[in-house]
């Protein structure tokens, strides 16, 4: 499990007051960024990033920017349970669940299964990292181009579980997220595509403002119409009961949180895969294998456990591949590699034995701040929560300046901004024809990295398509693909009529005390 002439000084390290305080402030600060949809981790630590220059060794600055990861990670459901708008992308699989269960005021219970399941998915992907990093690393290092491009094909396939009642709507919309990822320079042949011309198209529409608007500003949009034709009344779930997640439904959702952190976990490990694809992957492999999948999308609470328990699995799973390889495995990551590079870590195959004592500091610091996650969540969520509690009609506007603000803040160019006013027009557009964002999401994630891991393909093998079958582990992977994509069809033709018949139940009922 590693050297202990490294751990048991990366252990004084880690407990030391000035460490354990940081963990508590990042913490604290990544539950808030995460928590006001429009802002991100990515933001967070941006924030954070200046201020670790005045820490007293470079593994403080790491530990300190990682407790904001991971609580920014949990912090991100607490709106999407309360307002139905997830605070970060990696959160929007928790609105299927968290909002309805919170809907019918049960919205403590909703946030202790987040707060459980988060803590339980980061405490499992740490303890990987920290007995595990040298194996998974070993087996994430045989994949090359043709393995990436088989799990996006398999990341794609999931559209088939996020579709909503019509499959035809759900692929129209995971196409039309591919084409917007296309939209830019190509990366290979430099020439331009689907600009029309437009110079401020030219590099492509960036994910933060894509993401902003397509989920944030598009919830923000749906309540002030459902404002304006209710009245005024608004009915949000953003008043917190007593009611919490008890000791028999911890125990129930326990197979949920562990399938999920094993997936998410080996996704994590993967560069370039992240959270984002992690949690719907997980999702519906709960939905498919639970004895109640009908409940899925109606407040049910092994939903809530997958979705949350898979986004803080990647927090330390993706910390594997930068370690030891000097790769970052998600957006956040590479953000932390220039963190790494600007205080002098050098992350790669050496670190563990040239800077044993700050990697395993790095380590042990990653899996303390989940460890905390737990307390510090049970304390502050109802505090940090008062932040989306307000009237809705004084909220709003707040969340929509930060919004413009972080899509201007990605770049720091306007242009973005005009960009996040666009896409949310033809958001909306999509939701009045009744047709879901989350597989255009999940399109324009993966895109890139399909398009980029099939061109190296092609070039590497001189342009021979059934590599991808050749090769043994890619073609598990499209066999494995298949055996979902017909799961989940079956499975959403069980819940349709699972529903079908709760509905003849229910006007059975209706008609019986009609005629009494």
């Amino acid at each position: 499990m590693g050297d202990l002439q490294y751990i048991i000084p990366a252990l004084g390290q880690v407990f030391s007051v000035m460490n354990l305080a940081l963990i508590f402030g990042g913490l604290v600060l990544g539950m808030i960024v995460g928590c006001i949809p429009g802002l991100s981790v990515t933001l967070g630590i941006i924030l954070l990033l200046p201020l670790t220059y005045t820490f007293p060794t470079p593994d403080s600055a790491i530990i300190a920017l990682l407790a904001v990861y991971v609580g920014g990670m949990y912090g991100g459901s607490i709106s999407a349970i309360t307002l139905n708008t997830p605070g970060t992308n990696s959160a929007i699989a928790t609105t299927f669940d968290g909002y309805p269960l919170a809907k019918m005021g049960k919205v403590k219970k909703a946030l202790d299964t987040s707060l459980f399941a988060s803590t339980f998915g980061g405490l499992f992907s740490a303890l990987l990292l920290l007995v595990c990093a040298s194996f998974i690393t070993k087996l994430v290092s045989k994949f090359a181009s043709v393995e990436y491009f088989s799990m996006a094909i398999l990341g794609i396939s999931l559209i088939a579980g996020v579709s909503g009642d019509s499959l035809a709507k759900g692929i129209l919309s995971g196409l039309l997220g591919i084409l917007m990822a296309a939209i830019g320079t190509d990366a290979v042949t430099g020439v331009w595509r689907y600009t029309f011309g437009i110079d401020a198209l030219r590099y492509g529409i960036d994910m933060l403002p894509a993401m902003i608007a397509l989920i944030a500003l598009t919830q923000v949009v749906q309540k002030l119409r459902d404002f304006v034709i209710t009245g005024g009344k608004m009915d949000d779930a953003n008043k917190i009961d007593n009611v919490g997640l008890t000791g028999k439904e911890m125990v129930s959702i326990l197979p949920a949180c562990t399938r999920s952190s094993v997936i998410a976990s080996i996704l994590g490990a993967m560069p370039g895969v992240g959270g984002g694809v992690a949690q719907f992957m997980c999702y519906n492999e709960v939905r498919r294998t639970s004895k109640h999948p009908e409940q899925f999308g109606k407040g049910s609470l092994e939903g809530i456990a997958a979705a949350e328990s898979s986004n803080n699995a990647v927090v330390g799973s993706a910390m594997i591949p930068l370690l030891t390889l000097g790769i970052p495995g998600d957006g956040v990551t590479a953000l932390l590699l220039g963190a790494f590079i600007l205080h002098g870590i050098q992350p790669g195959p050496t670190m563990f034995t040239k800077q044993g004592v700050i990697a395993y500091s790095i380590i042990l610091g990653c899996l303390v701040a989940n460890i905390f996650l737990y307390p510090i969540g049970l304390a502050l969520t109802r505090a940090v929560a008062k932040i989306v509690q307000v009237r809705y009609t004084y909220l709003a506007p707040v969340i929509i300046i930060f919004c413009f603000a972080g899509a201007f803040a990605a770049t720091g160019n306007t242009k973005e901004m005009v960009l996040t006013a666009a896409i949310l027009i033809f958001s909306y557009v999509l939701t009045l024809l009744d047709i879901t964002n989350t597989p255009l999401m999940l399109g324009m994630i993966l895109a890139d990295i399909m398009e980029m891991n099939f061109v190296t393909s092609m070039m590497s093998y001189d342009k021979d398509y059934l590599i991808f079958f050749k090769r043994p582990i890619s073609c598990i992977i499209l066999i494995l693909t298949v055996v979902l994509v017909i799961s989940m069809l079956r499975i959403n033709k069980k819940v349709e009529a699972l529903n079908q018949a709760q509905m003849e139940e229910m006007e059975r009922e209706h008609a019986e005390e009609a005629g009494k």
